[in-house]
């Protein structure tokens, strides 16, 4: 080994400690401080989601060191704590607990100081147990449900492993681990048997100092995360080398320690570069893609970045870092999903109608949705995850747009119908009484009554119609007017009232008496019954069947006045008598009423009614 070589070896197998992975090696720090941080620009990757804090609860983590997701997308975390419960978590896509798998007891399914983790095409679960000063270094293996299958294994420098590290699964099932101390990448039997080791110590191609994480691509071809040479190695499925990338610093392609790496199906090769605190994605032959990450603990930055893993469609991945969480990317840039809200139909409150628009169950896509626009056609509306808009009567195709931080964007449209079902709120004045003038013969006089009012939820202009109008001539009685208020879009109402003209009818003059006296006469005897009606109005004065007459009770308690002034007539009749403005209606009575009570009833063709009480002897 060249004399450059040595302490990096040493401080890269160090690093892996029990008790010391957690921060990073002294070289690392140093190296880290005097080179120029360069990131490339991410054209793709995009932060999603993260999970994890610190402790030993459910879902949080100690000191996690491996990742790995399975082909139904589940995501298992090796965290090398002491919590015996277990240091093996499985998570579903977005970070949901699930489970735990092994414990930390030192049995056969549990483990002293997890590493790594991998999963095969069926789901089965390999974990490597190793450390410098263990007793452990073995690979234990669990089916999908997490129940303890075997392990293989030994420790020490005598033993089989040195330090179990990064593992890997090919599609025949072999099993791959990178001892890291050893600086060799062990290959078993599906079950544990031993078939060989590919590379040695070294700085040459297919030669390794430190390696950590290891991957297989749908090809069988190998990857080794040669950590204390700063870069990757590639063999082919016999073990052979084929190609290698990277050099030490922090520049596009270069590398400061790099502790894990994944690749998908696509052949994409994911790099955790740790001492550089990003993660690199290469092409299969090494060809650099992107970087995404910087130093720091937001979201999308690391502390030390221990693995990555990819789902086998390359559409997301996952990275494991010091800082004891675990952060999801999205690998393309996938658009939002704009929801404009279901259509709406609303009625109308007045020439323009406030409604709610409501964008919030819009989805991001690769990123967080930054920014949500409302517009009819080519006029803005606002801005905004919700919305109240004034809109007129009619409809309305609104359309949402939202763009999110991955630089995709969507537009969903809404139809916003204002309608106009109701009619219009009519009211009409109380029925109109007015006498008619005095000391006339008209029977007939213009009326002007109070005006038809009619309002409109919709609309500020309704059309009102009355007949007769207000300004008419109505004849003497009770006449309806009926009135009918139009909005213009088709609805209409209706309400009526009476114009009542009436004679100025003052009472009987005497003899007659008016109630409640009660008029005491022979009975067959003929009553002048005399009143006024402020002028000659005619003889065509009473109405049908009038006057009349009906029995009434007799009271004793009723004043009762002696009606003298009597005629003889043949039958009743009426006359007007113009010197005294009277009219006189001769009342033949009958002489079987005597002995009994009776009321006259004289109703005139004005709808007005007039009554005398009297007694018959």
């Amino acid at each position: 080994m060249t004399p450059g070589t040595f302490p990096i070896r040493f401080v890269s197998r160090s690093f892996h400690r029990r008790g010391q992975f957690r921060s990073l090696p002294f070289f690392l720090v140093l190296l880290t401080a005097m080179l120029v941080f360069v990131v490339a620009a991410s054209a793709a990757s995009t932060f999603i989601l993260k999970w994890g804090t610190v402790g030993s609860e459910d879902g949080q983590f100690l000191a996690p060191r491996g990742i790995a997701v399975d082909p139904s997308g589940n995501v298992y975390v090796v965290d090398a704590s002491g919590d015996t419960r277990g240091q093996l978590q499985k998570f579903d896509a977005n970070g949901g607990f699930i489970a735990r798998v092994g414990q930390n007891n030192g049995t056969a399914q549990g483990f002293i100081n997890a590493y790594r983790v991998t999963t095969d095409a069926s789901g089965n679960v390999y974990a490597t147990d190793g450390a410098v000063e263990s007793a452990s270094n073995v690979v234990k293996k669990f089916n999908s449900s997490g129940v303890f299958l075997f392990a293989f294994g030994s420790s020490g420098t005598g033993g089989l492993f040195q330090l179990a590290a990064g593992i890997a699964v090919d599609s025949s099932g072999n099993i791959y681990v990178a001892d890291s101390s050893a600086n060799v990448v062990r290959k078993f039997s599906s079950t544990g048997t031993s078939i060989g080791t590919i590379g040695s110590g070294g700085g040459g191609d297919g030669q390794f100092n430190g390696p950590v994480g290891i991957a297989i691509d749908s090809g069988n071809n190998l990857y080794v995360a040669d950590s204390g040479n700063n870069r990757i190695q590639k063999f082919n499925s016999a073990g052979t080398f084929v190609t290698k990338w990277g050099t030490l610093g922090a520049g596009t392609g270069e590398f400061n320690g790099p502790h894990g790496v994944a690749v998908d199906n696509a052949g994409t090769v994911y790099v955790a570069d740790t001492g550089n605190n990003r993660v690199q994605l290469f092409s299969n032959t090494g060809t650099f893609l992107e970087a995404c990450g910087s130093a720091g603990s937001g979201d999308g930055q690391f502390q030390g970045p221990e693995d990555v893993a990819s789902n086998a469609a390359g559409t997301f991945f996952y990275v494991v870092d010091q800082s004891s969480r675990v952060q999801k990317f999205g690998t393309a840039a996938t658009s939002p999903t704009a929801n404009a809200g279901a259509d709406q139909t609303v009625e109308c409150a007045g020439a323009t109608t406030a409604v709610n628009l409501d964008g919030s169950a819009s989805t991001a896509g690769s990123g967080t949705i930054n920014s949500y626009s409302w517009a009819e056609g080519a006029t803005p509306l606002g801005t905004g995850a919700t919305l109240t808009v004034n809109l007129p009567t009619g409809t309305h195709t609104i359309t949402l747009t939202v763009t999110d931080t991955g630089g995709g964007s969507d537009t969903d449209d809404v139809v916003i119908t204002i309608q106009d079902t109701l009619a219009p709120n009519i009211s009409c004045p109380a029925n109109v009484v007015v006498n008619l003038p005095m000391n006339s013969t008209a029977t007939s006089m213009v009326v002007n009554y109070p005006a038809v009012t009619a309002t409109d939820s919709c609309s500020s202009s309704v059309t009102v119609n009355s007949t007769p109008a207000s300004g008419s001539v109505f004849p003497v009685g009770t006449t309806t007017v009926n009135a009918s208020a139009n909005d213009g879009a088709g609805h209409t109402s209706t309400c009526s009232f009476t114009v009542t003209m009436q004679y100025d009818f003052a009472g009987f003059f005497p003899p007659v008496a008016n109630p409640p006296a009660v008029n005491l006469v022979q009975a067959g005897r003929a009553i002048p019954v005399k009143f006024s009606l402020s002028g000659n109005k005619g003889l065509g004065i009473f109405a049908a069947g009038s006057p009349s007459s009906g029995p009434i009770a007799c009271s004793s308690s009723d004043p009762a006045t002696l009606l003298e002034e009597t005629v003889t007539a043949g039958g009743s009749s009426l006359s007007y008598d113009p010197s005294s403005d009277q009219y006189i209606y001769v009342w033949k009575t009958d002489p079987s009423w005597a002995g009994t009570c009776r009321q006259l009833v004289v109703r005139l063709n004005d709808g007005s009614i007039h009554t005398a009480n009297f007694k018959f002897r």
